[in-house]
């Protein structure tokens, strides 16, 4: 896990451009750093070591003096990969995946991407070809971002380090920013806040000559999801079966994700699906004779006015339950207002909302000795964990269905609004056909809908998710804490958008398949836990309370907001927020 760097171009590349652009993302390598510099281009590296701390790993590295790389992430099935490629013949002087990455390309080519199990954001230049490879994991786990004009191609994993580059000029992309007040953060689109710098897109690759790459160049897509579409019936010898799949696959991402030299942890929300994960770290490290109690982290709630957003009871269960070691920290609120300059300095495109709840608990995380954590992203948009999949769910069933799930689903908290829209939409469709109710949607109320729950996971996963993990990916990253996300293995989430709509909701229960498949294995309070809170943050307490003044002052200084209309006078909390983001990024990343 890393930070990376690079410089491509016609022209001649000074030794002194590359440097000062890497050192702005010395906290996403603070083990060591480094350069190699070829005859059109300088790779840039920042080290955190997670797998083989010695030497051997350092970047950026050579393989058969024919390939450079500078690479950030981790492939967690090295081990096995590498061992196909020692019986074809190849050989290695480290135990890094990196290594192992440089060998499948020279073994498979660009397919080596689909053997790939893990995340990642590489560079890869072939002298004997004199071509470039670069490449973007299947979930935009990692990021790369990149500036290019007719004779350079400049990429790093952060924006910062591109503006570092004295050719590049600070501008805000208005278009972009307008559309992220108005609706939503969407960090899955090409284009950044930043005009003229965009994202590298996810499961992609482009190989080619430095002619092409300055080109109008396309990435190529190594990967898609493909969702089952049928609306099978319920059976209840499936079910079973599918939740055993399910436990045995996750299980194995666990497992893999857990190959590591330095100390590995968790992030506990008190939900089911972070709790899943800590159960089988829990299980896993116990099989392999660790006894040294796991360490959970956590963001709490306790003080006056912010309890409604506070998980730690099922924290607390959680932790009883397994024995583990459970760190909590609660956000001090007078503390707030710097935390999220930190913050949007990390996210460089300003985010939903503070994001809080997140920060602080990988704030805790950087006060101990773990460097990696295991976390529980990524379950909800593929099991059906979000109240407003309810609609898509009930409106796709049959009359006698609808109407028994239906009243099942009200006992949800929070639910009846879904309920109550899914059932119409539901009704409508039954009665009068799903083209018809397609069109009413899209001319008459400008919605699209669509009456099939895995559809709108799939869509969501390669949308709304993407955005999440960025935030997961560049808050860890803030204080040098490799994230990894057991739910993303490729595995997991290729079986499970195989898996019939009806088997994700049932009997007025969200996610459950999971919860069949940790069935007396998670406390009963956490695995039929019906309500959903997934790292609240208490913000209109304290934007309303005592920071209310600075929350208003601040989102006033939005010169950006007041030149371009984005402030109106109507009230709509979410979007002050955003507006108090956006004017905070303003102030950051204005004046280069």
């Amino acid at each position: 896990m890393c930070g990376i760097t690079g410089i491509i171009s016609k022209n001649k590349i000074e030794k002194n451009t590359i440097e000062p652009m890497t050192d702005t993302i010395v906290h996403r390598g603070p083990d060591g750093f480094g350069y190699y510099y070829g005859e059109n281009f300088a790779f840039g590296h920042r080290r955190l070591s997670i797998v083989d701390l010695s030497e051997a790993g350092h970047q950026p590295m050579e393989y058969q003096e024919r390939y450079v790389i500078t690479f950030n992430g981790e492939v967690y099935n090295h081990f096995e990969l590498r061992e196909e490629l020692e019986q074809n013949g190849y050989k290695f002087k480290s135990q890094t995946d990196t290594e192992v990455i440089m060998a499948s390309y020279d073994f498979f080519g660009a397919d080596c991407l689909k053997s790939f199990n893990g995340m990642w954001a590489f560079a890869i230049y072939d002298n004997k070809e004199n071509k470039f490879f670069i490449s973007r994991d299947r979930f935009g786990k990692k990021p790369f971002y990149y500036y290019k004009d007719s004779d350079t191609f400049i990429f790093a994993s952060e924006i910062k380090a591109i503006l570092a580059h004295p050719k590049v000029e600070v501008k805000p992309n208005i278009e972009f920013l307008n559309d992220y007040v108005q609706t939503t953060c969407k960090e899955y689109v090409q284009k950044t806040a930043f005009e003229n710098i965009f994202r590298f897109d996810f499961s992609s690759y482009f190989e080619g000559s430095l002619d092409e790459l300055l080109g109008d160049f396309k990435e190529k897509k190594f990967w898609e999801i493909a969702p089952n579409l049928s609306h099978e019936k319920f059976d209840e010898h499936k079910a079973k079966e599918y939740a055993e799949q399910y436990y045995a696959l996750l299980e194995d991402a666990v497992r893999i994700r857990l190959r590591a030299d330095v100390k590995v942890g968790s992030a506990l929300s008190g939900g089911l699906d972070s709790s899943s994960i800590v159960y089988l770290v829990n299980k896993l490290l116990k099989e392999q004779g660790k006894e040294a109690l796991q360490e959970t982290f956590s963001s709490v709630y306790k003080s006056e006015g912010t309890q409604e957003c506070d998980e730690s009871e099922y924290i607390d269960i959680m932790a009883n339950k397994l024995g583990v070691h459970s760190n909590q920290i609660e956000p001090n609120e007078k503390d707030i207002p710097q935390e999220i300059e930190k913050m949007i300095w990390h996210l460089e495109n300003p985010p939903e909302n503070s994001l809080m709840s997140s920060w602080y608990t990988f704030k805790l995380v950087a006060s101990t000795d773990v460097k990696v954590t295991l976390d529980g992203q990524g379950a909800d948009e593929q099991l059906g964990g979000y109240l407003p999949y309810l609609m898509h769910y009930i409106s796709s069933l049959g009359f006698t269905d609808l109407v028994k799930e239906s009243k099942k689903c009200m006992k949800i908290p929070g639910a009846k609004k879904y309920v109550l829209r899914g059932t119409l939409v539901g009704l409508y469709r039954i009665l009068l056909g799903e083209n018809i109710l397609k069109f009413t949607l899209k001319n008459i109320f400008k919605k699209d809908f669509d009456a099939n729950l895995n559809k709108k996971l799939a869509d969501d996963m390669m949308t709304s998710l993407i955005t999440l993990i960025h935030y997961a990916d560049h808050t860890s990253m803030a204080f040098s804490i490799e994230s990894r996300m057991p739910f993303m293995d490729y595995r997991l989430v290729e079986f499970l958008a195989s898996v019939p709509a009806c088997y994700k909701m049932r009997k007025g229960w969200t996610k459950y398949l999971a919860r069949l498949a940790f069935d007396g294995k998670l406390p009963y309070e956490v695995n039929w836990r019906q309500d959903k809170m997934g790292w609240s943050i208490p913000e209109k307490k304290w934007f309303e309370g005592s920071l209310h003044e600075w929350f208003k002052e601040t989102m006033t200084k939005c010169s950006i907001c007041q030149k371009f209309n984005f402030l109106n006078n109507k009230i709509q909390f979410s979007k002050d927020v955003k507006k108090v983001n956006l004017s905070i990024w303003e102030k950051q990343f204005n004046d280069k």
